[in-house]
């Protein structure tokens, strides 16, 4: 008798995802922009979907971000001027500040001591560093002053968010903090493409690679969510070994001949 296997349904949204950005490379590659575009729009409707198709929960905070990131990839998508360019960017902007307000529930519980706060003030002095340089090199091709004001507002947004991220990890090194410090490093990447493709240079592995790493960035979201509304009270300390490769006792006793 033949046995059947169910596919989970988190793999069932991972092998969905794969297929919509390997769709999405290839229309990019062939310059088929209309295909790209829809891939990006959708991304948060089926995040959405397979989320409530397993819970009937989410709490407001995470429903407003995850919507206000739809509006976002909306007004980038269906570009009907500058002013959809800038909508887009606010909306992005407010979906990292709301990130902003959920990591600052967590710092209440933070202690920085030690090496943690000589760590979190290199993390600071860099961050400001580079978006410093950035500015510096990229305000001359800003000819309209908001335009100008939503980048650094962006650049801040992006800077303190992964700040807070990384004080959370090294505070408390449980699994919700590594998949939020790697959610928030997608986005940031995600976001340096960007820029980089639209202020310096284009070219279509950068845009590929860019739509690649928001998806990543809005899978991890969600994952984060799912896991704080299925895990609330898990507070169990990990490492990232653990975290991406679980292993067991007899498998590190096995030996390799090579």
């Amino acid at each position: 008798m033949r046995k059947k296997y169910k596919l989970k349904p988190n793999m069932a949204l991972v092998i969905v995802l794969v297929l919509l950005l390997l769709s999405s490379s290839i229309a990019v590659y062939f310059d088929f922009i209309i295909v790209s575009k829809i891939a990006k729009l959708i991304s948060v409707t089926i995040l959405l979907t397979f989320y409530f198709c397993q819970l009937n929960k989410m709490a407001n905070v995470f429903l407003t971000i995850f919507f206000v990131f739809f509006i976002g990839d909306a007004f980038s998508v269906f570009e009907f001027g500058d002013l959809a360019y800038k909508l887009s960017k606010s909306m992005y902007i407010g979906a990292y500040l709301l990130l902003v307000f959920v990591l600052l529930g967590k710092l209440k519980k933070v202690k920085f001591e030690g090496l943690v706060t000589v760590y979190l003030v290199l993390v600071l002095l860099l961050n400001t560093y580079f978006l410093y340089a950035l500015y510096s090199v990229a305000k001359e091709n800003f000819v309209d002053t908001i335009n100008l004001v939503l980048y650094i507002c962006h650049g801040i947004t992006l800077i303190a968010m992964m700040y807070f991220a990384f004080a959370v990890y090294l505070s408390r090194e449980t699994a919700q903090s590594i998949t939020f410090l790697l959610m928030v490093f997608c986005f940031v990447f995600s976001n340096a493409l960007n820029y980089i493709c639209n202020l310096y240079v284009y070219y279509w592995i950068f845009e590929v690679f860019e739509g690649v790493l928001h998806t990543s960035g809005l899978f991890l979201l969600y994952k984060y969510v799912y896991d704080h509304h299925t895990n609330r009270n898990s507070d169990k300390r990990i490492n990232l070994t653990a975290y991406f490769v679980p292993t067991t006792n007899k498998l590190r006793e096995i030996r390799v001949n090579f």
